[in-house]
């Protein structure tokens, strides 16, 4: 697999991989891209898709494997 992640990333996904987040607006921009950048790559997924304000992450399973992959 081993994608090219940035350090935010790696974070954003390692921390999915202990609970979903939610996110409210008031996130940094750098957090938002990299969600985003995340969720482009299939690595993450809304877990609210249908529901406008604030927006819940999950991670994806590819996502998950992904995440172990860095704690190696």
């Amino acid at each position: 697999m081993d994608m090219d992640l940035s350090e935010k990333q790696r974070f954003l996904l390692l921390a999915l991989r202990r609970n979903p987040m939610t996110f409210t607006g008031q996130e940094p921009q750098d957090e938002h891209l990299a969600m985003l950048q995340l969720w482009m790559q299939g690595l993450v997924d809304r877990e609210d898709e249908e529901q406008t304000g604030p927006i819940k992450w999950r991670i994806t399973k590819r996502g998950s494997a992904e995440a172990s992959q860095l704690l190696r």
